[in-house]
């Protein structure tokens, strides 16, 4: 036969047991703000703030920077662009004659791609006249913009040799 008595006796120690557990587990947390844990939202933001910032410069966007309006034309030997939707030619460019732009504060290399396209045009921007390729701007048709930086690499981050660029399930293929 089970002892009441020896039972009620181990239930209230497995109790209290399990109370102190819980105090002391409580007491040991680091609950302050300064315990070197960032939340993962806050990392996020601060990302995204940094890509907006190279962006920005790549498009010559700095805060506080004061642009003067002289623009200068450096020629560059892309004589056609095909621009493909999911692998469909959807329009093609004659880019004959067509320059880099540096207007001093943003250094870029338009192409007018018409209204029969999602896009009106697409601004690939520069770090330098040299061709240096750090960003795009596709203008849409019905008004806006949506601006990226790119990321590309070896002979493929320059506008005088590159071949394709991929952005906004877009591609644009440069022949020279």
């Amino acid at each position: 036969m089970i002892d009441h008595k020896f039972l009620k006796n181990s239930i209230f120690v497995f109790l209290l047991f399990l109370l102190s557990i819980s105090f002391v587990g409580n007491s040991c947390k680091d609950t302050s703000t300064d315990s070197g844990w960032v939340p993962l939202s806050l990392i996020t933001i601060a990302k995204e703030a940094e890509e907006q910032d190279k962006l920005n410069q790549c498009m010559g966007r700095v805060p506080g920077q004061f642009c003067i309006t002289i623009v200068e034309h450096y020629p560059i030997n892309i004589r056609q662009i095909e621009l493909l939707q999911n692998g469909n030619q959807i329009a093609l460019v004659d880019a004959t004659g067509v320059p880099i732009t540096d207007a001093m504060c943003s250094v870029y290399y338009n192409i007018e791609l018409g209204n029969v396209t999602p896009y009106r045009n697409a601004k690939i921007y520069l770090k330098n006249t040299d061709g240096e390729i750090c960003g795009i701007g596709w203008e849409k048709n019905e008004g806006g913009t949506i601006d990226q930086l790119l990321n590309l690499i070896g002979e493929e981050k320059n506008l005088k040799t590159i071949t394709k660029i991929d952005s906004m399930g877009m591609t644009l293929k440069f022949t020279h």
